[in-house]
């Protein structure tokens, strides 16, 4: 009984530091946040943008190959880069900007010390950085656009890969 309670409580411990506390933009900073938010949002938004077109680019490329040389033609790799082009590489081309945002957010305005979060995914930077939007009123269009964004220049991939994938021999 006494190993269950202290392996609990070892546990519990570790479980407590997992969950970052909300800290709140002190309210003489806002409007200064808000501005400073927005002016970084709209400066990388193209950059976002060029690294989804970029990945699209890469991934007609991958294709035409695939097309010309056929699937088994040393090309298996580039129908699986394409693959991972459409399943990471869009839907993490805004990470840098959310890094960015997150960065300044932690030492400029909470004065904590900024370590990168470990994803390629930017679903829990959003979620991190959520909170200090809505409290502050930042503009978050541009970030839903390229969201929106990723997805139409998705779907183009994907057909891509259906097409790739009905060159593949059915016995692998």
């Amino acid at each position: 009984m006494k190993k269950i309670l202290i392996l609990f409580t070892v546990f519990f411990t570790f479980c407590l530091s997992a969950f970052a506390e909300y800290k709140p933009i002190p309210k003489e900073l806002s409007k200064q946040y808000k501005a400073e938010m927005e002016k970084v949002i709209k400066k990388e938004y193209p950059k976002a943008i060029k690294n989804v077109d970029k990945y699209v680019k890469k991934a007609k490329k991958l294709h035409a190959r695939i097309l010309k040389h056929g699937y088994y033609s040393n090309n298996q790799m580039d129908a699986i880069n394409l693959s991972l082009l459409y399943e990471v590489c869009i839907p993490s081309s805004e990470l840098d900007l959310y890094s960015k945002l997150i960065k300044i957010t932690e030492e400029k305005y909470l004065h904590n010390e900024y370590e990168a979060i470990g994803t390629d995914s930017v679903n829990p930077l959003s979620d991190y950085l959520y909170p200090y939007f809505k409290d502050n009123n930042v503009d978050t269009k541009k970030l839903d656009d390229i969201a929106l964004y990723e997805v139409q220049q998705g779907k183009i991939i994907e057909k891509l890969i259906e097409q790739v994938e009905e060159l593949r021999p059915i016995s692998d």
